[in-house]
């Protein structure tokens, strides 16, 4: 009897032992998976805010860059130097700031968040960029009409002081210099304005429809800007002669 109440014991012992051993084993392997999946989700959130964080870095060096085109254009006038530099400048922060938000975030999704506002709120690339690449364009084109309207008025009194005045020839190649320098003239007249207007949105359809019309202006003057100056290249050449 008292060999049985021996075996008894050890074989309840035994299994305490086995069982407390299960036990500890069961909570180390489930805290090696928590662990586990807390440094896989800090290494995805780290992947997700470099490539952010790539992302954002581009626009603010495209930035830059547009910046110092502005500072070194030679064509256009200090009021739209100003107004590219204001919303130049406006992009700077907002993007700064917002950099600075994303690597702070706690969790992928907020960053892909952040991600959508640096998109849909700055446009820099669908934008921006275009904004200022049309700026110079409209103000080079508005400096060369200018330049041939006054080449208009020199060659038309060269014609008129020759013997027997301007050639009937001469007459339409002026006509057509000063229509045409004229036509350019008209044609960008306020799409400076028209373009700056333009705001940044989450509909990419709607910005390449508001740029395109000013697109169509530049390329319509830029047309009539290269016939006016071969019809002066024309009467320069005939009044040499």
């Amino acid at each position: 009897m008292k060999a049985a109440l021996r075996i008894g014991a050890v074989t309840a012992g035994a299994a305490l032992v086995l069982g407390s051993g299960g036990a500890a084993y069961a909570s180390s392997a489930s805290s090696t998976s928590t662990s586990a999946a807390k440094s896989a989700g800090s290494a995805r959130l780290d992947t997700v805010k470099s490539t952010a964080n790539a992302r954002i870095q581009g626009r603010l060096e495209t930035l830059h860059a547009l910046a110092l085109a502005v500072s070194d254009s030679k064509y256009l006038t200090a009021d739209e130097k100003s107004a590219l530099d204001q919303q130049i400048n406006a992009d700077l922060s907002g993007l700064t700031a917002l950099s600075s938000k994303m690597a702070a975030e706690t969790t992928a999704a907020a960053v892909r968040v952040d991600e959508v506002a640096m998109v849909d709120g700055y446009r820099v690339y669908l934008l921006m960029a275009p904004q200022t690449r049309l700026t110079e364009a409209l103000a080079a084109e508005s400096d060369a009409a200018a330049t041939l309207e006054k080449a208009y008025t020199a060659l038309s009194d060269l014609a008129a002081k020759q013997s027997g005045g301007a050639t009937a020839t001469q007459k339409s190649e002026l006509a057509d210099l000063q229509s045409e320098a004229n036509a350019a003239q008209s044609t960008i007249a306020n799409q400076v304005t028209t373009e700056l207007a333009i705001q940044p949105s989450p509909n990419e359809t709607a910005i390449h429809g508001a740029l395109e019309p000013v697109k169509d202006a530049v390329k319509s003057a830029r047309q009539d800007l290269v016939k006016a100056r071969d019809d002066a290249k024309q009467l320069r050449a005939s009044l040499k002669s």
